[in-house]
């Protein structure tokens, strides 16, 4: 009987010991996704990069993001430089897809533009109603964000998409783009203002400091108050200004008045001064000034509708509409 006991012991002790391995072999295997399934998504706060990207009405431009500037988060989780992470890509060893936030899984959608996806509103992929594309130039090296040149002012959307190992079983090494996308209206400074009596060439000096032209100076432009005046003292600077004609196109002109400015016709196109100016729109040290022809007579009225706009950056411009009305 004793026999039989110690039997039985040593029995279950044995279960016991082969029950608590730690032999990696006998642990439960992690799931492996096949082709047709969209892997989870593996958190990883470190992994992700915010992009937002602002579109001015009237003068959208496509976006680029720079895999370069990201090269050492994409070395630190991928394992491998930018051009190795592009390389593999060819080879199947990195994926680009989508990333479904909401469900925390990776989107494998096939492509529907060349080299990315087409997006609705929603952020989902679309094959038909399309307001922006993403696309990979793998060329340049870059992200593109593009979104139609008459795109209303108020669409925007949120979506995500990334680069990923893929080692056969799982997409958990990548790097994740979370790309907002918005078009913006241009600040557009309304006013009406009365230009002094006189034939002294009087104006109505309208100041950077007025408070909606400094809230567009500093959404617009990105700049202070003190940057954008020093800026439009030069002519030749990066900053211009330009009249804008009846059909809301800007008119290329070499400047007719003081510095950066013009003379004007009734009509608010440029021109030398002289007979048949009406007004004049010039930069001054704090100020724009509108002022008056002399001779022009009192209850008259201009429409002054001109923007100052980056030379290099079509995108950064703020646009003015005037009604002058004569003292």
């Amino acid at each position: 009987m004793k026999r039989h006991l110690l039997y039985i012991v040593s029995l279950l002790a044995l279960v016991t010991f082969t029950a608590c391995s730690t032999d990696p072999e006998d642990a439960v295997s992690k799931h492996v996704y096949s082709e047709s399934e969209s892997p989870y998504l593996r958190t990883d706060t470190s992994a992700n990069i915010a992009v937002n990207a602002e579109f001015r009405k009237g003068y959208i431009v496509d976006k680029t993001i720079r895999l370069k500037d990201y090269a050492e988060k994409i070395q630190s989780h991928l394992g491998m430089t930018v051009d190795d992470m592009l390389a593999g890509l060819e080879t199947g060893k990195v994926v680009f897809y989508n990333i479904d936030a909401n469900r925390g899984v990776w989107n494998k959608t096939p492509q529907n533009v060349t080299d990315g996806w087409g997006y609705k509103a929603d952020g989902l992929v679309s094959d038909t109603v399309q307001v922006a594309t993403i696309t990979l130039d793998k060329q340049t090296k870059s992200i593109v964000l593009h979104m139609p040149a008459d795109s209303k002012a108020g669409v925007s959307l949120t979506t995500n998409v990334g680069f990923a190992v893929n080692n056969g079983r799982d997409y958990d090494r990548y790097v994740r783009f979370n790309i907002s996308m918005a078009v913006s209206d241009p600040s557009v400074i309304i006013k009406t203002v009365t230009i002094p009596a006189g034939d002294d060439y009087p104006s109505y000096e309208l100041s950077f400091s007025d408070k909606a032209v400094e809230k567009a100076i500093e959404v617009c432009f990105g700049m202070t108050v003190k940057d954008f005046n020093e800026a439009v003292q030069d002519p030749d600077g990066d900053i211009a200004m330009y009249m804008i004609d009846a059909s809301g196109k800007r008119i290329e002109s070499k400047y007719t008045a003081n510095g950066i400015g013009y003379w004007c016709d009734k009509d608010g196109k440029p021109r030398a001064h002289g007979d048949g100016c009406m007004f004049f729109v010039e930069t001054h040290d704090g100020t724009v000034g509108i002022g008056r022809y002399p001779k022009i007579a009192s209850g008259s009225t201009s429409k002054v509708h001109f923007v100052y706009a980056s030379k290099t950056d079509v995108s950064k411009f703020m646009e003015f509409v005037i009604t002058a009305n004569y003292e």
